[in-house]
């Protein structure tokens, strides 16, 4: 309300983003916070009980009632008794909106529901035409990370993707990372290009606490459809690090999937181990091979880690571009399949616990990363690594 205070001239957009009719002129318009339309007279009086967060009304019978939530659940007997209270006060011609993270299960026909994610997109497409709209975006993702800070339970998220916005003056932090990768758990689950293409499994959730990593930077995995067990590193999984120069995405074939990685590899034999990895350099060609500076990559570590909240430490690691496998003369690389036989040699050799994958390193940099249009370039990356996952589920 402080935003919508400073700059009235988003007042009515907003009223007409909330769906509100019969809108008053501005000139009519008041807003306030902490009470009802009309209760200013009657503040003195005993047992008001809960008022709402906000309202806009006029000087006769027209209000909007605001009820904010976060963590608190939405009671309907409450919404009841706020419409009904405005209305004792004179304003018949009123509206309860409830903006909270997730809307409630069963909903009331008179009221209108929001998320605080589609208030927060509102408030940023209104950037460049407010400042005072960009101080809003501001905090409520300064406010996100602080409650993701402090372990808050938050069953959904404030704010959503926007891009990603460092830069030298404003540079990564793993406040905003810890941010960015809740709200981008939740655009790639509820992507269907991501559930139908991928085969990811929208409903599972990832790791139960965000830490960081030794890079600063913080990662998170997506489970697949295939996966039976609620142990993830027993199939292969999607994941997403952010960190502070790019983005990566990858497929990761963890060392303990059913039948093992190396007794898989040394069946399938080096040849097709190629084949399987110039496929996905050419998938990768075809989808983002338009995106500057993207790196395909396989690497093969070895970490450890104490728990899923502890920070990894690493013991070893080998990464490869993808390129360097493929003879071709446009992409700027030697040709140079012997790194990748090194990585086949150790997955097959091997006498201790080793991951690998295929992934793609993003820098922020790229002009298609500065938007949600960043999701889509990502999408595009995960479907094009999908044939790793037929090759050792097959």
């Amino acid at each position: 309300m402080s935003t919508l205070d400073h700059e009235p001239n988003l007042i009515r957009p907003f009223l007409r983003f909330l769906k509100i009719s019969s809108i008053p002129p501005l000139k009519f318009i008041e807003i306030g916070i902490q009470g009802l339309p009309g209760q200013e007279q009657l503040l003195n009086q005993e047992n008001q009980g809960s008022v709402p967060d906000a309202y806009f009304c006029d000087k006769e019978s027209w209000a909007v009632i605001i009820e904010s939530k976060v963590q608190a659940g939405i009671s309907n007997k409450q919404l009841i008794r706020h419409k009904q209270k405005a209305i004792n006060y004179g304003y018949i011609n009123s509206v309860v909106v409830v903006i909270a993270v997730n809307p409630p299960a069963i909903q009331l026909s008179e009221v209108i529901y929001v998320t605080w994610k589609s208030v927060y997109k509102w408030f940023v497409a209104k950037t460049s035409e407010s400042p005072w709209a960009g101080y809003f975006v501001d905090y409520m993702e300064i406010y996100e990370s602080k409650m993701l800070a402090q372990n808050y339970n938050i069953k959904g998220t404030l704010t959503m993707f926007s891009g990603f916005h460092f830069t030298k003056d404003a540079p990564y932090t793993y406040r905003e990372g810890k941010r960015l990768i809740k709200v981008l758990g939740q655009e790639f689950r509820t992507n269907k290009r991501l559930v139908d293409g991928l085969g990811i499994d929208p409903e599972r959730e990832g790791r139960p606490a965000i830490t960081q990593e030794e890079n600063g930077g913080v990662w998170d995995f997506i489970y697949l459809k295939k996966a039976a067990s609620k142990n993830f590193t027993s199939y292969p999984h999607a994941t997403i690090g952010i960190r502070p120069t790019n983005v990566c995405v990858a497929i990761t074939i963890p060392n303990a999937i059913k039948g093992g990685v190396k007794t898989k590899l040394k069946n399938k034999r080096i040849d097709s181990f190629y084949a399987l990895l110039e496929k996905i350099e050419r998938n990768l060609h075809t989808s983002i091979g338009n995106v500057p500076d993207a790196k395909p990559l396989i690497y093969l570590d070895q970490k450890y880690f104490k728990s899923q909240r502890s920070q990894a430490r690493t013991d070893g690691i080998i990464k490869v571009d993808l390129r360097t496998l493929v003879n071709k003369a446009d992409n700027g690389l030697k040709h140079q399949p012997m790194w990748t036989e090194a990585i086949y040699n150790l997955l097959t050799n091997k006498k201790t616990n080793m991951q690998f994958g295929v992934e793609v390193e993003i820098p922020f940099s790229a002009p298609c990363m500065k938007s949600e249009k960043a999701i889509d370039v990502m999408v595009d990356a995960w479907i094009a690594l999908k044939p790793i996952i037929e090759f050792i589920m097959d």
